[in-house]
């Protein structure tokens, strides 16, 4: 019985397992997203991420309605400024479909190599540059690392495919720069940034090092990490009030200027001409976020000290060394092909505004203005607002804003501002914080690079770490000099 049992049971298993072939091989793989390769026969079209900084093809979801082709068609264009046509399917599983693609026109291409070997299609033209797409290239697959690329499986398909020369109806134009497709001042500035680095690279080596270093360092003041510092020295040494100014200063700018670039849209100097661009930079110039930022820090640090009730001859030495600081800073990113001359112009002059606009408001109601900005209510507002750009603009620079400024929100909730008399407790409230931004950066460099390169775990990431260190500095701000000096008594 027990072997007749078995033999209708493998009977019965056979049968169901026969029957069910014709309905596995009638399902298809249903693909998310699609992805154009667009290639001249052994280099391919690849796009530098934004938010991961990560090299990958030109593709996306494919939205309602659209077919996969018609998907891989739009998010080329969006992402590298190509018009495509989608041709044969090369390859296909449940993430994406892959089509060999081909430009409707010549694809321009700078014949100036990276430092990684890349050739840069210019692509400030493009529906998502500064915003998903920091730059565009052509280049062999070989060349890239799994380090380099956002999916490494993806890259080793790529490798496979173009492991010999293939046939290509794509046309490569090959061009030194693409001064002529700027505007006329722009042209006019790109003359005088191409004939003072002639100058420079003409003089001793010494010499030249010396001033690309100088420039590199001056640089370095216009990064995040510096105002992270210059925000805690304002904490230490001036109070919550000024620091908490200094703070939504910074958020206003960065919210206002990225909105007057992606309005204005006018290139970066690099842009143009690529052996220009000395040091990273990304998205449009125009105005300089540096420059205006640089102009708004240092006139609040200026309103702090003209409070103080410093003698004239010191406070107008403290001017001349501000405004040393913002033309040095200006000079340095126009030198490095960073900003037209212009563009740092515009920054300054916008800048400038804030801060007397700032200063009259001061002078008409005094410290109510300070008190106001330290209320929770003023940081749920601006918190709020943030937000709603962040939502709508859907950025990654809004939303670390409105990290921030929630950041505050909480601080503000569970800690009061101390006022810090001691120069010892000083001194180790800034080393400690300073100790904290330096940790805070390099454990969300080591995350990033242990996580898959999401696009959304990356801003995950970068929006909860802004959120955190922002709250721990006031919060440790506060608390560290308490307990300082409750040792001392």
């Amino acid at each position: 019985m027990n072997k007749i049992f078995t033999l209708c049971l493998l009977l019965s298993s056979f049968a169901t397992s026969f029957l069910s072939i014709p309905a596995l091989a009638d399902q298809e793989v249903t693909s998310k997203g699609a992805v154009c390769v667009v290639d001249d026969g052994f280099r391919v079209v690849l796009i530098e991420e934004l938010i991961t900084g990560k090299l990958s093809l030109p593709g996306g979801l494919i939205d309602v309605g659209e077919t996969p082709q018609q998907a891989a068609e739009r998010e080329t264009w969006e992402e590298a400024g190509l018009v495509v046509t989608a041709k044969e399917q090369l390859y296909k599983d449940d993430k994406a479909t892959f089509f060999r693609c081909v430009s409707d026109s010549e694809i321009v291409v700078f014949d100036l190599q990276t430092n990684d070997g890349l050739f840069r299609i210019p692509s400030w033209f493009s529906p998502h540059y500064g915003i998903e797409t920091e730059a565009v290239y052509l280049s062999e697959p070989y060349k890239i690392t799994p380090e380099q690329y956002r999916y490494p499986q993806q890259l080793k398909l790529l490798q496979h495919w173009f492991a010999k020369l293939l046939d290509s109806d794509n046309q490569i134009t090959w061009v030194t720069d693409l001064i002529g497709q700027a505007s006329d001042i722009h042209q006019a500035e790109l003359g005088l940034l191409m004939s003072l680095r002639e100058s420079i690279n003409s003089l001793p080596t010494v010499i030249n090092t010396s001033i690309k270093i100088f420039f590199t360092i001056i640089n370095e003041t216009g990064t995040e990490a510096f105002f992270y510092f210059l925000f805690i020295v304002a904490l230490v040494y001036f109070g919550r009030g000024t620091a908490l100014t200094l703070l939504f200063g910074i958020v206003l700018t960065v919210i206002f200027t990225e909105l007057a670039k992606l309005g204005l849209a006018l290139p970066r100097p690099f842009v143009y001409v690529p052996q220009l661009q000395l040091t990273q930079a990304n998205g449009f110039g125009m105005p300089s976020m540096s420059a205006m930022l640089a102009t708004v820090i240092y006139g609040v640090f200026y309103l702090a000290l003209k409070k103080r009730d410093l003698a004239p001859a010191l406070l107008n030495r403290f001017v001349l060394f501000f405004v040393g600081l913002i033309i040095t800073q200006s000079i340095a990113q126009v030198w490095l092909g960073i900003h037209f001359l212009t563009d740092a112009i515009v920054g300054i002059a916008l800048g400038a505004m804030v801060i007397v606009h700032f200063s009259n408001l001061q002078k008409k109601h005094g410290d109510l203005l300070y008190r106001v900005i330290e209320s929770i209510q003023f940081w749920l507002i601006i918190a709020i607002i943030s937000s709603g750009i962040a939502f709508t603009m859907q950025y990654m620079n809004y939303l670390y804003m409105a990290a921030i400024c929630w950041g505050v929100v909480l601080a503000i909730l569970i800690s009061k501002g101390v006022v810090i008399k001691s120069l010892k407790t000083r001194v180790i409230t800034l080393l400690t914080l300073f100790v904290v931004i330096l940790l805070t950066r390099y454990g969300v460099n080591v995350l990033l690079d242990s996580l898959e390169s999401s696009s959304l775990i990356v801003l995950m990431v970068k929006a909860i770490a802004n959120f955190s260190l922002i709250f721990v500095i006031i919060v440790l701000a506060t608390w560290l000099p308490c307990r300082l000096e409750s040792k001392k008594a």
